[in-house]
């Protein structure tokens, strides 16, 4: 199951992300940059959804669906399933000290934002008291905050 609230966060951690997420919404140049809104991709994250995301890459893309599946996630597509997405099984969305925001750009999360709005959601995030992940040299993770 994955969490898309706030609320859903360990208490102590959720006014840093409760300012984040506002100040990346109200955020001019952002907006000015096309972004609509900010969302909430996800929140806490449980184990059967973390082990689909660390099977993507690592196994044959048969297993990685059946995953993706049993963790009640969306239908994977083969490319997507063979690209690795994350390194460990461990992650703080588990603890509910993790945020994934997203831009929306035309009513529709936008994905492949040009690195430049990225890079202000994640300046916003760590004048917060975030870190983010876009700064991860292994593998960024641009969407991604924790504590």
């Amino acid at each position: 199951m994955i969490h898309k609230k706030i609320t859903d966060l360990e208490l102590s951690v959720q006014p840093r992300f409760q300012e984040a997420w506002e100040k990346m919404n109200h955020n001019l140049r952002l907006k000015e940059l096309g972004v609509e809104s900010v969302a909430i991709n996800e929140t806490l994250r449980d184990l059967p959804t973390q082990m689909a995301y660390f099977v993507r890459g690592r196994m044959d893309v048969k297993y990685v669906k059946q995953f993706y599946a049993a963790a009640g996630l969306y239908e994977i597509g083969d490319v997507e399933a063979r690209t690795v997405c994350t390194n460990t099984l461990r992650s703080n969305h588990m603890s509910g000290r993790a945020a994934d925001y997203v831009p929306v750009k035309n009513g529709r999360q936008w994905w492949n934002a040009p690195q430049e709005v990225w890079n202000i959601m994640g300046e916003i995030g760590e004048g917060c008291g975030l870190k983010w992940g876009g700064r991860w040299k292994d593998l960024p993770d641009s969407p991604h905050f924790e504590c």
